[in-house]
């Protein structure tokens, strides 16, 4: 690729997005709640013991659906999930983390939009997004 000023220009620009993101309250709040999860032993405990019988699962899911014992393993498996996502610091840091993707979500729709209405912007987790997608069909298949 050839750089000139124009591309260089646009790269300073995207660094000063960055930047004014980084600054950002949202971004800052994510970053604080992913120190406290980070630092708290009922979580760091959680996630290894999530961790490990995900593993487990894993090993013995690979033998198919109707391998002895796996719908205890499976059972097993949610509740050490529901232990972790019940751990207050992961709970708030996942809802930072959300804040933290519709902002950039955003930031990017109006990119896109800047070009014109009709480019395509893949969103997130499209469960939990709010705002109308502009992809409306199966484009994004594998």
């Amino acid at each position: 690729m050839i750089y000139d000023e124009t591309t260089l220009h646009l790269v300073q620009l995207c660094e000063n997005l960055s930047d004014k993101i980084c600054q950002s309250l949202i971004f800052q709040q994510y970053e604080q709640t992913r120190s406290e999860m980070q630092q708290d032993e009922k979580a760091i405990a959680a996630r290894k013991t999530f961790q490990k019988e995900k593993a487990s699962y894993e090993e013995l899911s690979r033998f198919g659906s109707y391998a002895p014992g796996i719908k205890e393993k499976t059972k097993t498996l949610y509740q050490k999930k529901r232990q972790l996502d019940m751990c207050e610091t992961v709970a708030d840091f996942r809802q930072a983390e959300t804040q933290l993707q519709a902002l950039l979500d955003g930031v990017c729709q109006q990119v896109a939009n800047s070009f014109s209405e009709e480019i395509k912007v893949a969103y997130g987790n499209p469960f939990f997004e709010t705002r109308k997608s502009d992809c409306g069909g199966n484009c994004h298949a594998s």
